[in-house]
């Protein structure tokens, strides 16, 4: 990963092989980033999906195929005290058609190129059990 920072934003250059959450995560703890939202562009060449359905489950799948990511967009807040991010992501194949869902992981095949904000405050998550997911606590 190389990065350059100007003011509160972050321009960010994911290399081959790298994992995007884990890198956009690794890069937020190192950084004190504790409040903020991403976007994205670049190419995986595996990476796992998830769909929430109504009975408070995640279905996921896993596509080992070279994709290109024609929308990647997150935010970054924090749950029981280490950066949390929620991230979706829409792909596209060989054929031009896409793909897309909650990023649960996905490996670089050549590039992701991540424009990073961060804002100066801090947003925790709290596990909602009527709806099942980890929602903003404001």
């Amino acid at each position: 990963m190389k990065f350059k920072k100007t003011g509160d934003t972050y321009i960010i250059r994911l290399d081959r092989n790298e994992k995007i959450i884990e890198s956009i995560k690794s890069f937020c703890t190192k950084n004190n980033i504790k409040c903020g939202y991403f976007s994205g562009i670049g190419a995986l060449d595996e990476v796992e999906l998830a769909h929430y359905i109504a009975d408070k489950k995640y279905t996921s799948k896993v596509f080992k195929q070279p994709l290109e990511i024609t929308s990647l967009t997150g935010n970054i807040t924090s749950m029981d005290n280490e950066v949390y991010l929620h991230c979706h992501i829409t792909l596209g194949d060989e054929e031009m058609k896409a793909v897309s869902g909650h990023l649960k992981e996905g490996k670089i095949a050549a590039t992701c190129e991540v424009i990073l904000v961060k804002l100066d405050m801090e947003i925790n998550r709290k596990h909602d059990d009527f709806i099942g997911l980890n929602l903003l606590d404001i």
